[in-house]
């Protein structure tokens, strides 16, 4: 992935980036034409524009993906204005995507059909098409107060409307002794309401955040108890020193799951799905970091300010994913040009 930031201008901000991704699969593919190992890179591009005018900011962005199945086209525009002596921040956002989604062939794949209405008579030859369209209107807004030198307070809601085709077209639920391709409503509507403290403790260079956020979605059963999601999150990071950090973060999530989902279908119904997201689960995430400068090895200059950070994080998962294990571990090196 490249990133690019320009000024423009006194006042203008100029933003770019470009990525190419690539899935390999490790053997044969199922399901492929000539039962051969595949290799599917995505492409995307993007760029935005930021105008200061003091108390006001104004941006609009724009991104394009592309691989072999599916085209994305995005386009969205946000502003921001500070208040109060600059202790308020609030901004709103819009934005627009429209999908397109293909059946093939892809990656060796052989062609696929698909059905972009569930509702649509699967009698007709009309029914099933090369290509089902999705499009996406979103709207985002937030807020943030400084209320003293070490502590802020802020809030955040995005609302989604999805329109169009929104199943996997490679994945399959089981429904009596065969299997089905999925298929999910054309119509969902998703809502995610957060809100966050951050508080710096002087004394001990502490800084603790505690988060929460809740998740509406039509799919689920909205009448079930404590009907959505729930992720409340806890998040410590500790300066050691000068050049070193350490940080603990702790979240919790539940769910319910979708009222259409099922591991197995006694007999075919219209909205199908095995996708374990939309099942009800509940996750544990226990994350350590560890942060480290150049400095604390005795290195000078641009080393000096080289940054290691290793990652560790262990997930409880009641779900058939089971638990998991990730590890991660970055570089980062400045440089002058």
């Amino acid at each position: 992935m490249l990133d690019s930031l320009f000024e423009a201008g006194a006042r203008g901000l100029v933003d770019a980036h470009f990525l190419a991704d690539a899935i390999t699969s490790a053997s044969t593919s199922a399901g492929s034409v000539d039962a051969q190992p595949f290799t599917e890179i995505r492409y995307q591009g993007g760029g935005g524009y930021t105008h200061n005018f003091g108390a006001v900011r104004l941006n609009g962005s724009a991104r394009y993906s592309t691989e072999p199945d599916y085209d994305s086209l995005f386009g969205g525009v946000r502003g921001e204005m500070d208040l109060n002596d600059k202790l308020t921040t609030v901004g709103l956002g819009f934005g627009y995507a429209h999908d397109t989604v293909s059946g093939g062939p892809s990656s060796g794949l052989g062609t696929l059909m698909l059905k972009c209405d569930a509702l649509s008579d699967p009698t007709l030859p009309s029914s099933r098409t090369l290509t089902c369209n999705l499009d996406t209107y979103s709207v985002f807004g937030s807020a943030s107060q400084i209320v003293n030198k070490n502590f802020v307070v802020g809030a955040s809601v995005d609302i989604a409307w999805l329109r169009g085709y929104q199943s996997n077209q490679y994945r399959s639920a089981v429904v009596g002794d065969m299997t089905l391709f999925e298929q999910h409503p054309n119509k969902r509507t998703r809502q995610a309401y957060a809100v966050f403290g951050r508080y710096f403790v002087e004394a001990s260079k502490t800084t603790v955040i505690g988060i929460y956020r809740l998740y509406r979605d039509n799919w689920l059963d909205t009448d079930a108890v404590g009907a959505g999601a729930h992720t409340p999150e806890v998040r410590i990071v500790q300066e050691l020193g000068d050049t070193a950090d350490a940080a603990f973060r702790y979240r919790y999530h539940t769910q319910i799951g979708a009222d259409f989902y099922q591991p197995r279908y006694e007999a075919e119904q219209t909205f199908r799905s095995d996708d374990v997201k939309l099942s009800a689960f509940t996750t544990h995430l226990i994350e350590g970091k560890l942060g480290l400068y150049g400095e604390t090895f005795g290195l000078e200059d641009t080393w000096g300010g080289m940054r290691v950070e290793a990652l560790l994080q262990y997930f409880i998962q009641n779900n058939r994913f089971g638990n998991a294990v990730s590890a991660q571990l970055a570089l980062t090196v400045p440089f002058e040009y």
